[in-house]
């Protein structure tokens, strides 16, 4: 019988919290809180838990312990977390933890994230009978991680909260923000402490399609195999697909690569290629319409790169330089900003899925980069475009699609939800091509694209 991403999720926690529970060897399981008094007080457990380890690659879990414990689902996740810095993180835990109680005390104060992972964290505390536990592991002592690789911390929490988040039952207890879709993040502030359920036959649409067996077969001797598998599938069986217009530029170029500029209020920026405009809007309309979000993917997965052999492209010539999604519900509000303009048919591309000409968006901030009135996209103009140019070094391209898991495989071969997805192929093309892609998340402190002395010589503004 074939492993679901929950037969995923219960062998990872046997091997590792339950293993360390079961030896008489280790201090587990670390009880959080001491109630016993006025005040709720750390354990002395829990203190000299997190004492005595220096800086390193930590992972942890906050866990309700559910006893006896007699498998892995007495193990319920709150909170799936990594640090340099596992005994300071800890203890802003418990004092954060401490304050939010009593939660009784919490009001809505009308922004977003009024309702946060503490006050998520003291519900679950106040409202179970189980105690709150902790569990730290260095990830160096870890040989592989739940799928069966090697891995390092950010990755690792990647994975584990998409595991734990498409968990049966386990959705409502997890206070994780990140790596969850935005549409759960955005229930748990508007619903506050009425979101926290232990007991409720309600399945998130992730527990729903993480009870199917793995779509494709993905074995693969490396994580760098396993890229290659993914690409094959989705960016290079579309470029030999001759209906459709891949590989699409990112910009309008001349011969040279030299980018078209074009006005945007009093900005000068890149101008995007119709085509590249054409399709982020064409995806974008299968995540939402006019009256909302709707019932089909929940926004676009893309990936930026290069191609090695323009000519004739193999699997091995797609170079990613940078993975990321747009989600189509926002944190606050059910429509993203990203997809507002896109949702109502306009023609505005200030935020664009990401891909815009606003400050805060892709466009904006690299064309911000090359001409010297900012720097948030110093490495992409390092790496990408010539010094004091606004000439490209190699042609760039955009493969943009709305992300539906029944549609599309995730890169481990089983169904993998918008959030969840990107950090998995991340942590695959770093493998890959460590020297290439700019990701700055999700991938090791000291990865090239984390490096502090990228440079670029701005270029002259265009006199008008």
């Amino acid at each position: 019988m074939e492993r679901t991403k929950a037969d995923v999720w219960e062998a990872w926690v046997e091997a590792t919290v339950l293993s360390d529970i079961r030896d008489v060897e280790t201090p587990d399981p670390v009880r959080m809180i001491d109630a016993s008094g006025p005040e709720l007080e750390m354990t002395e457990a829990y203190d000299a838990y997190r004492l005595g380890r220096g800086s390193g690659d930590y992972l942890y879990l906050l866990y309700l312990l559910e006893e006896p414990v007699d498998g892995p689902q007495s193990i319920r996740p709150v909170y799936i977390g990594e640090t340099g810095s596992v005994a300071s993180r800890l203890l802003e835990h418990f004092r954060r933890l401490r304050d939010a109680v009593p939660i009784g005390d919490w009001e809505d104060d009308g922004s977003w994230g009024s309702y946060g992972k503490y006050d998520h964290i003291a519900t679950v505390y106040e409202q179970s009978t189980a105690p709150l536990c902790a569990w730290v592991v260095d990830v160096d002592d870890i040989e592989t991680g739940p799928y069966g690789y090697p891995t390092y911390r950010h990755e690792l929490e990647g994975k584990l909260v998409g595991l734990a988040h498409s968990y049966p039952g386990f959705d409502r207890v997890l206070a994780n923000r990140d790596f969850v879709p935005n549409r759960v993040a955005q229930r748990m502030g508007a619903l506050g402490p009425e979101w926290v359920a232990f007991d409720t036959d309600e399945q998130s649409e992730e527990a729903m399609l993480a009870g199917e067996p793995p779509t494709r077969d993905r074995d693969g001797e490396t994580k760098a195999d396993l890229w290659e598998a993914w690409v094959r599938e989705t960016i290079h069986a579309e470029l030999q697909d001759e209906s459709l217009a891949d590989p699409i530029p990112l910009f309008e170029t001349d011969a040279d690569l030299t980018v078209s500029l074009t006005e945007i209020g009093s900005s000068t920026v890149f101008e995007r290629t119709a085509e590249i405009d054409d399709r982020i809007r064409s995806e974008g309309r299968k995540c939402v319409d006019e009256d909302g979000v709707t019932d089909g993917p929940n926004g676009l997965l893309y990936v930026l790169y290069q191609l090695a052999d323009e000519d004739d492209p193999g699997v091995g010539d797609i170079v990613p330089r940078y993975i990321g999604k747009a989600e189509a519900y926002g944190k606050k509000n059910e429509v993203s900003a990203n997809f507002e303009e896109i949702a109502q048919n306009r023609d505005g591309t200030r935020s664009f899925a990401r891909w815009g000409d606003g400050s805060y968006w892709h466009v904006g901030e690299l064309s911000e980069t090359v001409f010297g009135e900012a720097s948030k996209k110093l490495s992409w103009a390092s790496e990408l475009v010539e010094d004091g140019t606004h000439q490209l070094t190699d042609e760039l391209y955009l493969w943009v699609r709305a992300w539906d898991p029944a549609e599309y495989p995730g890169p481990y071969g089983y169904p993998a939800y918008l959030a969840e997805v990107e950090a998995l192929l991340i942590g695959l093309a770093y493998d890959a091509y460590p020297d290439a892609l700019l990701n700055h998340k999700e991938i090791p402190e000291d990865a090239p694209a984390n490096r502090t002395d990228f440079d670029f010589e701005p270029a002259p503004l265009p006199k008008h």
